[in-house]
């Protein structure tokens, strides 16, 4: 992604972001939107319901059961009705039977959750005539609140703004210690406080090791080029004088992933166009918190909240849902003593990955494993 340059929106956030689904949505006769009921593709819904001006708009949602047992769709569909999303149709994905293969694409595998489900979304608009399908990717990373603002935070909002943000971050990462040994970095010299945030931001990757998964020579190939990868990194935080929250903020959204269509509708995210991006950059971080909301999750959200009218916050939800056991169950699908081109190419460890456990691996390798078909289906000898 190239550089984008910081500039204020004259009419703020809320006009950046409108103008962006005004773009993206331009001269599109039928809008399709991906939603999961959280409140980034509801913002981008919202937009798009407003910009429509008569034209169709289409939410597609795939009926993930999240981990309390309950199917998002409820929840979506209550949106709508108290969002005023009036003449918004509403297609459902069933991941028992709508499951589809993505698009193969040159660019290397797809890391996405569940590329299945979002190639039958992508199957399905293109189906129903839509011309785009836009969604709320790229916003946690880009205007989540950053660790280690306790001291900008109380600098904008006040000590009782920074004692409500350290409650708010003490369940998650470092927590109070690594706001406490933030504020005493803050004096240190820029290599030895970069050096200190990345130890404490990312412990595992202080000296990154690649998994057993891999298999020789590519695991020493990818230690050596990320201990490589951190060290650059680490300069680059020194050399541009960030402070700990500056560099949170920055790692959180580069190197920032572009994941490709899954299907033959273009999908894009009003989050991600130069326009937006660079109205959300001029946004100081300590404004990406706001004290006074009712909850943790809106508090660290605000600046997605503000993007919808004040009048409907009340309708939108206070909670994020999660979905990692539907993921769990996804990743376990996967059978280690399947016959695996991955393996048989000498990419994956058989052994390892009869042992691997973790979901997030698990879905790396599938991924990875449906690449290299698609690439052997297209000609490529591997």
């Amino acid at each position: 992604m190239p550089a984008i340059v910081p500039a204020a929106h004259p009419e703020g956030l809320r006009a950046a972001f409108n103008e962006s689904v005004r773009a993206l949505t331009d001269g599109v006769d039928t809008l399709g939107v991906a939603v999961s009921g959280g409140l980034d593709s509801l913002m981008t819904l919202a937009h798009v319901h407003a910009v429509a001006e008569g034209r169709r708009v289409i939410a597609f949602t795939a009926d993930m059961t999240d981990d309390k047992g309950r199917s998002c769709v409820p929840v979506v569909s209550r949106l709508l009705a108290d969002l005023g999303l009036t003449g918004v149709d509403l297609e459902v994905i069933d991941p028992a039977r709508h499951a589809a293969e993505p698009r193969w694409s040159a660019l290397g595998p797809r890391l996405d959750a569940r590329p299945d489900l979002n190639a039958a979304m992508n199957e399905r608009a293109a189906e129903r005539g839509a011309g785009v399908l836009l969604s709320g990717c790229g916003s946690d990373e880009l205007l989540g609140v950053p660790r280690y603002a306790a001291v900008p935070i109380a600098r904008r909002h006040g000590l009782g703004a920074a004692r409500r943000y350290a409650a708010d971050v003490a369940r998650s990462g470092p927590g109070l210690f690594g706001e406490a040994l933030a504020l005493l970095a803050g004096c240190a010299p820029a290599p030895l406080r970069a050096a200190a945030y990345w130890a404490v931001n990312w412990p595992e990757w202080v000296r990154p090791a690649a998994p057993a998964l891999l298999a020789e020579p590519y695991r020493s190939a990818a230690t050596r080029w990320g201990r490589e990868w951190v060290a650059d990194r680490i300069a680059d935080h020194a050399g541009r004088g960030r402070s700990w929250a500056q560099a949170d903020a920055y790692d959180a959204f580069y190197p920032h992933e572009t994941i490709p269509q899954a299907g033959p509708v273009p999908e894009v995210s009003p989050f991600l166009t130069d326009t937006f991006l660079s109205a959300a950059f001029a946004v100081p971080l300590a404004d990406r918190y706001r004290p006074d909301l009712p909850t943790g999750y809106w508090r660290c959200k605000s600046l997605v909240l503000s993007l919808l009218p004040p009048a409907l916050l009340r309708h939108v939800p206070r909670c994020k849902q999660y979905f990692s056991a539907a993921l769990g169950d996804q990743a376990r699908s996967l059978d280690p003593s399947a016959p695996l081109l991955a393996v048989e190419c000498g990419l994956i460890e058989r052994a390892a990955l009869g042992r691997e456990t973790d979901p997030a691996a698990l879905l790396a390798v599938s991924a990875i494993e449906q690449w290299l078909l698609g690439a052997v289906e297209r000609g490529a000898v591997i």
